[in-house]
């Protein structure tokens, strides 16, 4: 179990509330930052940089690239796994 790659990337998702609530968002629904930003009651700016950090540990996807604004988000597999442990991990909780 510690040998596990997934507690690395469940440690770096917990050490940020914005990503945590970013990761549940992504859950629900596909979401640009702005609808991300409203659903978590965060700055645009906080939920932009959340979102390339989690794109950078492929735990979300960006599905459109090649637009500069309203781009949209999903959730990957890995980012559910994830997001499931850290949500193990906090009882059910929200952050």
């Amino acid at each position: 179990m510690a040998d596990d790659p997934h507690w690395e990337l469940v440690s770096f998702v917990l050490s940020s509330a914005v990503r945590t609530n970013v990761l549940d968002a992504l859950r629900a629904q596909r979401s640009t930052p702005s609808q991300i930003a409203k659903r978590v009651d965060q700055p645009l700016s906080h939920v932009s940089r959340a979102l390339r950090e989690l794109q950078s540990k492929s735990l979300v996807n960006l599905l459109t690239p090649s637009r500069t604004k309203a781009r949209l988000y999903e959730i990957t597999e890995r980012g559910r796994e994830v997001f499931e442990r850290v949500a193990s991990l906090r009882g059910g909780r929200k952050p």
